[in-house]
């Protein structure tokens, strides 16, 4: 029986890839355990899926891991091989973990191998290269709860605002790259300190812009629709 050489990458850094050796007619939950073994990914109650896919990596047909997940006639991973899904040379599949981490990972068929009677075990990784950074995986309601209730919600700051804010506290060392990576949005702008030359943003603050005829910056007699200004050849000459 022939074996399967899959390369795997990480759709946000391509140099995080593994190299996975897989028989036929081994399943997809074969190919997930292997998988999330490799990328360290350790939530096994985590909602994850395999799509088929095209040269432009649209998704297709849907193979899940979980049965109360089925809901449109998706595959299940336990009950489906490899093979049956293989429809051309280069297969690509698309491979989604965790529903709310949304970490997807794009996979493509690079070769198939004779066996050759291999006492190998399969799966297997043959190559692995670099990490996923940690991620923190919180359920949204308690987010909310903890954000509804806090005593230190900050005011309606404007985008200019909190982008302010948040650099400030990089700098100050109050937030790390992984804070903002992991996207904690709402409990981060609760925790960090806010600048003291920063105040609510109220739009009602801002004066009231007035045009000024006699400042505009454009003179009428020198302003040409089709040219835009007009040289005056005099002052040249």
């Amino acid at each position: 029986m022939s074996v399967y050489r899959f390369k795997i990458y990480w759709e946000e850094d391509n140099d995080v890839e593994r190299i996975i050796l897989i028989k036929p007619n081994q399943t997809f939950y074969d190919f997930y355990t292997i998988i999330t073994e490799s990328f360290e990914l350790n939530n096994k109650e985590a909602s994850s899926s395999f799509f088929t896919s095209d040269d432009y990596w649209d998704k297709h047909i849907e193979i899940t891991l979980k049965e109360e997940d089925t809901q449109q006639g998706e595959k299940l991973m336990h009950k489906t091989s490899i093979s049956s899904l293989i429809e051309q040379p280069k297969q690509k599949f698309i491979f989604v973990y965790d529903e709310q981490l949304q970490l997807t990972f794009y996979i493509e068929l690079i070769k198939i191998e004779p066996d050759a009677n291999s006492p190998d075990t399969f799966p297997k990784i043959i190559s692995a290269k670099n990490k996923i950074p940690k991620r923190i995986r919180k359920p949204q309601k308690a987010n909310l709860q903890a954000n509804t209730n806090t005593s230190n919600t900050l005011p309606m700051l404007s985008d200019d605002e909190i982008d302010q804010m948040i650099y400030a506290n990089l700098m100050k060392g109050n937030v790390s790259d992984n804070d903002i990576l992991n996207d904690n949005m709402n409990d981060l702008l609760n925790t960090i300190n806010q600048p003291s030359d920063l105040k609510p943003h109220d739009e009602s603050d801002e004066p009231e812009e007035i045009f000024d005829e006699d400042n505009d910056v454009f003179d009428a007699d020198e302003f040409n629709q089709n040219e835009y200004f007009e040289s005056d050849d005099n002052e040249e000459n």
